[in-house]
């Protein structure tokens, strides 16, 4: 009891510092998903670090791999900035081929991050989302997931703890995922032992959030012009992408953000929202554990 008591009282403090840290396979997956709350924290004082995982070089549009990942990188740092983001940690990895990279290798590596950082908050890809074509989302989920729970064993990685590194409980995982499946909101067990549905409000943050995904300019250049190359395949035409600029790209990318938006927000009395499965303090401590 003392030390369930005393595990409850650490996890409240922690919960008090500002330090949010990011984990994410690309910059449009935490952008889209998370991106208006991650300003709102970042207006209310929190610093908030991204760890990138991929360079993402294979999002682009008549670019060589080279200059892609340069340019996604460059505008990867510029939509952070308009969120408030500190800093963007760009970890080098090829996009589409994290799956050959050892499981252990990405989750320790995350280890490092969240035990130097030592964050209140920790965003993370959902990696139960069904559906998900972008493999890397998966892959680096379940790696930062693992990473979650590990960084606070003391014996996960000895030598980290020798060099400073210290164990760390994250109290609080916002599990991020643009809300693709119908069935995302099925209750599925208590908020001890299952992370539940969490909405927040991001109507004041929402015009940030869309210019931030505005600035991942490669990435949404390849988006449209592939889709309008499956479009032109089947006989099929989208007016506002009769001709491709950067006025019509910008316009797709606004319906996208005040789109994922308005799917969010059903069922509550937020004009815009966005969803996570949120483990929070109550997580994995029973309510008859702790005290009043």
């Amino acid at each position: 009891m003392k030390l369930i008591a005393a595990l409850f009282l650490q996890v409240c403090a922690l919960a008090q510092q500002p330090t949010v840290l990011v984990i994410t396979a690309d910059s449009a997956d935490y952008v889209l998903a998370a991106g208006g709350t991650l300003a709102a924290m970042a207006a209310k004082g929190s610093a908030i670090h991204v760890i990138r995982v991929s360079n993402e070089e294979k999002e682009a549009w008549d670019l060589s791999p080279e200059e892609a990942a340069l340019r996604t990188k460059t505008e990867s740092e510029a939509a952070a900035r308009l969120l408030g983001v500190k800093e963007v940690i760009s970890l080098g990895y090829r996009a589409g081929e994290l799956a050959d990279i050892p499981f252990t290798t990405l989750r320790d590596k995350l280890i490092f991050y969240i035990r130097h950082y030592k964050p209140g908050v920790l965003f993370l890809p959902n990696p139960y989302i069904e559906y998900e074509r972008v493999f890397d989302r998966y892959h680096t989920g379940r790696a930062a997931e693992d990473a979650w729970n590990a960084a606070a064993l003391e014996n996960h990685l000895p030598p980290f703890t020798a060099s400073g590194l210290k164990p760390h409980l994250v109290p609080e995982v916002y599990y991020f995922g643009q809300p693709v499946d119908p069935r995302r909101r099925d209750a599925e067990s208590t908020e001890t032992f299952v992370p539940q549905l969490k909405q927040m409000d991001i109507a004041g943050t929402l015009a940030t959030k869309e210019k931030a995904a505005q600035a991942l300019k490669t990435t949404n250049d390849a988006v449209t012009r592939r889709l309008k190359a499956r479009l032109d395949a089947t006989n099929r035409r989208l007016p506002a992408l009769q001709t491709i600029n950067d006025a019509s790209i910008n316009a797709l990318v606004h319906e996208n953000v005040q789109g994922l938006a308005r799917i969010a927000a059903q069922g509550t009395a937020y004009k815009a929202a966005e969803e996570f499965r949120y483990a929070g303090l109550a997580y994995r401590i029973p309510a008859k554990y702790r005290r009043p």
